[in-house]
């Protein structure tokens, strides 16, 4: 999927942040210029009010994800929008398989596409609030909310 339908998607469910939006994690270099065409973007962390980090194309270590997700935590007011963007595993069989391939191509396993982000975001104490899927079901987009 290409950054600007990604980009206008996250902007749509972060609505009307109370700041402007930081991006954040291995996958924000390509959505930064594009999201940056539908909300005001973050100067830096401490003028932040809402968030989307990608773990788009990134081999998903646990403890590097949840280490950048907790800073957010931390760094942004209370009850600030947070969306999370990740691989998904499409429930069909045909879209699956596009999926899998989709991943091997970037030297992924298929099984990262089955990581649990929005029950990462809960872990850490966001109040996870929709799911939506993009680009046939491969790229998830998790809206929460930070905790306050």
């Amino acid at each position: 999927m290409s950054a600007a339908p990604l980009a206008a998607q996250c902007a749509a469910l972060l609505g009307h942040p109370a700041g402007a939006v930081a991006v954040a994690g291995p996958g924000a270099a390509g959505l930064a210029p594009a999201l940056g065409r539908h909300v005001a973007l973050a100067a830096s962390d401490a003028t932040a009010g809402a968030a989307v980090v990608s773990f788009l194309g990134d081999a998903a270590r646990p403890d590097a994800r949840q280490a950048v997700l907790a800073r957010w935590r931390d760094a942004l007011p209370a009850g600030a929008p947070v969306v999370l963007v990740d691989h998904n595993q499409p429930r069909t069989w045909p879209r699956r398989l596009l999926g899998a391939g989709a991943l091997l191509v970037r030297g992924l396993a298929p099984a990262r596409a089955r990581y649990p982000a929005a029950r990462e975001l809960a872990a850490l104490g966001f109040a996870v609030e929709r799911l939506r899927l993009a680009a046939g079901e491969r790229v998830q987009l998790v809206l929460a909310r930070r905790p306050g």
